[in-house]
């Protein structure tokens, strides 16, 4: 898997790092080709390695395109909760205002602690222990809604609205978690780069003969295969880095300037 620092890079310094390391595996092969024992055993895996070479780019193309549908998914399935969750406040926010008193007072700063709470765990919302405070939170919410509103008609109506509203800011949460864990694993990082080096490699034995062909078949492909690599990790983790989604958006539902 990447390094985490790669996930906080500039996408320009991401993609140098990228480039920098699919450079030196091409260039690696490069060296090794031409200094490949024997003319005859170079002209024999020139002449095999074509098919092999077109086989290996189309698993390649495929596992690459399957991998970024994926991440897409997964990030448009993480800004979509991040706007329930940030909805559902504002459906709060409303209800509340038809209470008076202390208890719409009470229930707004308890919004407000939620909203700060979550964009505390924000980077880190996929360890445990950076979650307590915002579940905490939102232990204090129900509680203040079930017990503070029992009293009066119009006091319990607002009551259940409430509760369902909570009730979805709940699950929002809980599938933005879930979300946040959906990252590409390990075996599909070792699928995708095993096979951009197979192919890396079946480029440099079909021009195994020709240094200047060589090169220049095995740059175009370490610019293909980094640009690949770089459109999965600028999308593969929506809730980390320089391009994350934010808690903006629930900020300023629970009227946070943040």
């Amino acid at each position: 898997m990447p390094p985490d620092f790669l996930y906080r890079l500039p996408h320009v310094a991401m993609f140098l790092v990228i480039l920098a390391t699919v450079g030196g595996v091409a260039l690696a092969l490069h060296l090794v080709a031409e200094r490949w024992p024997g003319k005859d055993a170079r002209h024999r895996l020139s002449e095999l390695s074509p098919v092999i070479m077109t086989l290996s780019g189309t698993l390649f193309a495929l596992s690459v395109t399957f991998l970024a549908n994926s991440v897409w998914t997964t990030e448009d399935r993480a800004r979509q909760m991040v706007n329930t969750e940030a909805r559902d406040i504002r459906v709060m926010r409303l209800y509340m205002d038809q209470l008076t008193g202390p208890t719409e007072d009470g229930l707004d700063r308890l919004i407000t602690a939620y909203a700060n709470a979550v964009a505390g765990e924000w980077e880190n919302m996929t360890d445990p222990a950076q979650r307590v405070p915002a579940e905490a939170e939102l232990r204090n919410l129900y509680a203040a809604v079930v017990a503070g509103l029992s009293e009066g008609e119009q006091n319990r109506l607002l009551q259940q609205r409430l509760l369902v509203a909570l009730d979805g800011l709940s699950a929002a949460r809980q599938q933005r978690l879930s979300t946040a864990q959906e990252v590409v694993s390990a075996g599909q990082w070792l699928l995708v780069a095993g096979l951009g080096t197979l192919l890396l490699t079946m480029v440099a034995l079909g021009h195994a003969r020709f240094p200047l062909p060589r090169g220049v078949a095995l740059a175009a492909m370490t610019a293909a295969i980094t640009l690949a690599l770089f459109v999965i990790v600028v999308h593969d983790r929506p809730f980390v880095g320089y391009s994350s989604l934010t808690p903006q958006p629930i900020l300023r539902a629970a009227g946070v300037d943040g």
